[in-house]
């Protein structure tokens, strides 16, 4: 099979050139058009940072990187599987223009696209197709450096089935002895037969083994055997720093302990622990603490343009995303948004001068930061918990620069005072009132069966306490309500692209597919967007 590659200039088009019958056949609103005639070239663009990808001083590689870049874009925004791919670069029309390819090109096998997301894992250049998207949209005026920005995080699902603590644990025994076995050690342990028979060989019915007591006499087992094959790779140097090996001792320290010499099951622990060996950095997490909503897999921060002003009924959203990054499932919202914003800043982005978040990203810190850095961080923050038959803090006139609180009985505080709290880890202030609550008419519901009533606030109390107070304004609701439509592009993302459950194994792979599904969703919205204006324009000249 002859090796493809993009030509870098062509004179003039033959009669039977695909680029000559397929102009007058993809209109420019066909995001094959818009492909060809703007991402292909911000690829090439990007080529040199491609080719670092491969060997510098061992010739050129088999197939043009740039072609591997644009076909993984469109794989993504068709939902192809890798064959599927390869078999749409052979046969259709529509590819074939997208890519600047001839009739002759043949295709290539689908492993290379395999190796080629492995390089770009490998040289952390994952979000190479959103970048060549983002330049064209950013050149053409319809993303700005700095813009107005919504937030908004979503579950990813793990590529593995989901186990329990038993299969979990006797899968991870027999893929390190797999492992072993192609490596033939010289020397091998007593019990090795007994281990090849036991979990290579012997196919384990777990619907028999729902009895709580069998099913922990077998997790038992499968633990006693861990810790003799590891006591004896403790022996074997160069066996024991392999991958198998390690994830061996950490399922072993993670559902296993020693209590006075002998060997127990530890308590159910599900954050951080592996759930599938298959994809030992997919977690197990919870979206609220009822575990109503729970998975196995990892979390996805979604950053999107917001418009200027409103448009026209019928119209194409023209909002785009910006960052699409991807953390483990038990990263907070908070640190996944400064993941983002670090990430679109080093992409050529800048920080946003508006971002638009519900009230898991918006917190007194984050206030006050976002308030020294001149831009705004727009949304509710969680109410103070009320007790029954007391006032609430936000029933206070708290001012942290002035020291001083006034109660709502209109009382000036007595003292201020700064107290360490360990578990925040930030010093707190303490306002009392002391002797001034003996005689007020308010002091059953404020003071409950205290004496005094004593109120302990956070230094950044005062963003806080502001936002709540606008909160209550119409003009607030109005420019929150923003935020509301990246609920939209998630639901796009999910059901149009595939981004609920990962096609791929890992962090850095899922991170990959992730950010081409973004690059994918942005070409889309753009050709649609460049058809709505063409119909408009047809409209308005017939």
């Amino acid at each position: 099979m002859p090796a493809m590659s993009l030509p870098r200039e062509r004179k003039q088009a033959s009669f039977y050139s695909v680029s000559f019958i397929a102009d007058g056949l993809f209109e420019k609103g066909s995001p094959y058009r818009v492909f060809r005639e703007e991402v292909l070239p911000a690829l090439r663009q990007l080529r040199p940072e491609l080719e670092k990808l491969y060997c510098q001083d061992n010739g050129r590689p088999a197939l043009e990187p740039t072609l591997l870049a644009g076909v993984t874009i469109l794989q993504f925004m068709e939902k192809a599987p890798d064959r599927k791919a390869v078999e749409q670069v052979k046969l259709n029309l529509g590819w074939k223009y997208a890519l600047d390819l001839e009739w002759q090109d043949s295709g290539f096998h689908p492993t290379s696209l395999v190796v080629f997301r492995e390089r770009l894992v490998e040289g952390k250049a994952e979000r190479i197709g959103l970048d060549a998207v983002l330049r064209r949209l950013v050149a053409k005026g319809l993303v700005r450096k700095r813009s107005k920005q919504r937030i908004d995080s979503t579950h990813v699902l793990a590529n593995v089935a989901k186990m329990s603590r038993l299969e979990a644990t006797r899968e991870t025994m027999r893929l390190c002895l797999e492992d072993l076995r192609r490596q033939k050690p010289v020397t091998l342990p007593e019990a090795w037969s007994i281990w090849i028979e036991r979990y290579c060989e012997t196919e384990v019915d777990y619907r028999q083994l729902q009895e709580p007591e069998r099913m922990v006499e077998k997790l038992r087992q499968a633990g006693e055997d861990m810790a003799g094959l590891w006591a004896w790779l403790e022996t074997q140097p160069e066996l024991k720093e392999r991958e198998k090996a390690r994830l061996l001792k950490r399922m072993f320290d993670e559902q296993f302990e020693l209590q006075q010499g002998k060997l127990e099951v530890r308590r159910v622990q599900l954050v951080g622990c592996i759930q599938n060996p298959h994809d030992p950095e997919a977690q197990w997490s919870s979206k609220d603490p009822s575990k109503k909503s729970q998975w196995v897999g990892y979390k996805a921060q979604v950053l999107e343009t917001v418009g200027e002003a409103e448009g026209e009924k019928g119209q194409p959203t023209g909002q785009f995303i910006t960052e699409l990054t991807t953390t483990e499932a038990v990263a907070s919202d908070l640190a996944g948004m400064k993941s983002a914003l670090e990430a679109q800043q080093q992409a050529g982005l800048e920080v946003p001068s508006h971002l638009y978040a519900d009230s898991a990203y918006v917190n007194g810190p984050e206030l006050a930061q976002a308030s020294e850095a001149g831009r705004e961080l727009i949304g509710p923050v969680k109410g103070c918990p009320k007790k029954e038959k007391r006032f609430p803090v936000e029933e206070f006139d708290i001012s942290i620069a002035q020291r001083r609180a006034i109660c709502p009985a209109g009382h000036k505080s007595q003292t201020c005072c700064r107290i360490g709290n360990y578990h925040r880890g930030e010093t707190m202030y303490r306002f009392r009132w002391g002797t001034r609550c003996r005689d007020c008419p308010l002091r059953r519901q404020c003071t409950g069966k205290r004496e005094s009533r004593e109120v302990v606030v956070s230094p950044n109390h005062d963003h806080l306490q502001r936002r709540r107070r606008e909160m209550g304004t119409e003009a607030f609701q109005r420019e929150a309500r923003k935020r509301n439509a990246i609920e939209g592009t998630i639901s796009e993302l999910v059901r149009g692209y595939g981004l609920r459950k990962t096609r791929y194994r890992g962090l850095a792979k899922t991170r990959l597919a992730n950010y081409f599904i973004a690059a994918a969703c942005n070409l889309r919205r753009w050709a649609q967007q460049i058809a709505w204006r063409a119909e408009q324009a047809w409209a308005e000249a017939a």
